[in-house]
């Protein structure tokens, strides 16, 4: 194929706009922090085998949780995040402040490998106190 066609295709799969990149984007990065807590989920409640990814999964949550807030810039609105976001941000502030401590609780309990239940429940807690109020079911 030639370059022009290259280029048309890839255009193509571009977003129609800058605040549709970022939905997009926040979407998938969400999906991602979605995946990790089900899989250790399913770890913790022994439906697999792999105790031991549960480190890595532990890791992963923290190091999105640290991004979430880059996640909301102004103009991104739509998805499933809801507009509260942006009309209440000290609160929602707060909500991503609670996410990013409770996944570091949780990697640090599975480095140590103690409390990790609480841990677990702490970071369900944290997401699902996002969840209620800023994002679309």
């Amino acid at each position: 194929m030639n370059k022009g066609i290259w280029l048309s295709l890839a255009l193509v799969a571009l977003p129609a706009t800058a605040s549709e990149g970022q939905v997009d984007y926040r979407e998938h990065v969400m999906e991602a922090v979605g995946g990790h807590m089900q899989s250790m989920a399913d770890i913790l409640q022994q439906k697999v085998p792999h105790t031991a990814h549960l480190a890595l999964h532990a890791n992963a949550m923290a190091d999105l949780a640290g991004i979430t807030g880059a996640l909301f810039p102004e103009g991104s609105e739509g998805g499933d995040a809801l507009p509260a976001i942006w009309t209440s941000p000290e609160d929602f502030a707060k909500r991503v402040t609670a996410f990013e401590e409770a996944a570091a609780g949780m990697k640090a309990a599975v480095a140590s490998g103690e409390e990790i239940g609480p841990a677990m429940q702490a970071l369900g807690q944290s997401c699902k106190g996002c969840h209620d109020d800023y994002r679309e079911e």
